[in-house]
């Protein structure tokens, strides 16, 4: 420390007055750039991640409330078997089913080749206001604005 005391008396005023306002920038770079700017970054990735964490928590809640209901409705009430039922409420719909299959624990496979988008699934949301809940439903595009499905449905309180 004597050296660099010894050294900056040796220097001219003006020497010194730049060498300081040279120590004053580098240190404003460094509080900068080393202290201010990673804080405020880290503060906006905390709003942003706060912000995605408190969409997804609305999203959850709302499909919670959105099930709610069904829950709370008890068994579904159908006459006759299952797989009747569809048969004639996928007839009804204007739905060609190509396959229908039995599964277990009183679910039923179906399939089709062919349906349009919005009508399956206002079929599908009205099905399940009945008590019939989709359990697994997997679509796949035609090409044509239409969609082939293939999914599995069950009675609700089964």
């Amino acid at each position: 420390m004597s050296a660099l005391r010894a050294w900056l008396i040796g220097l001219s005023p003006r020497e010194r007055l730049l060498i300081g306002v040279a120590a004053a920038l580098a240190l404003t770079v460094i509080l900068w750039f080393g202290i201010i700017r990673p804080v405020r970054d880290a503060l906006d990735a905390a709003r942003d991640r706060e912000l995605d964490a408190v969409t997804r928590l609305a999203g959850v809640r709302g499909a919670v409330a959105a099930v709610a209901p069904l829950a709370k409705a008890g068994p579904a009430q159908v006459s006759g078997s299952l797989e009747a039922t569809i048969r004639e409420r996928a007839n009804a719909a204007g739905f060609a089913l190509t396959n229908v299959t039995p599964q277990a624990d009183n679910a039923l496979a179906i399939g089709m080749a062919s349906a349009r988008p919005a009508a399956l699934f206002a079929w599908i949301a009205e099905l399940e206001g009945q008590g019939i809940l989709v359990d697994q439903l997997q679509t796949t595009d035609n090409g044509d604005q239409t969609v082939s499905v293939a999914m599995t449905l069950r009675l609700r309180g089964l």
